[in-house]
């Protein structure tokens, strides 16, 4: 088997999502702190709609994390 297999990294809506079942928190929950309808933070999640740069920003906020963080979530070192 080839030794050199690189696993995917994680969609954006993939790292929001582990980011909540990490920290114990509901889909509710983190979509009231940004402001959004269910629906539309499950879509971020789904990756239906890619999150911009004040919304990751935001989403760091809410767990204490750099934007830089979040998008390192769930990556290879």
């Amino acid at each position: 088997m080839n030794q050199n297999i690189k696993f995917m990294k994680l969609t954006p809506g993939e790292k929001f999502a582990l980011l909540r079942k990490l920290n114990g928190k509901s889909l509710e929950e983190v979509a009231a702190y940004m402001k959004l309808t269910l629906d539309a933070y499950l879509r971020l999640e789904d990756d239906f709609v890619y999150p911009s740069d004040q919304q990751i920003e935001k989403l760091g906020r809410f767990y204490g994390v750099s934007y830089e963080e979040v998008m390192a979530v769930g990556e290879e070192n």
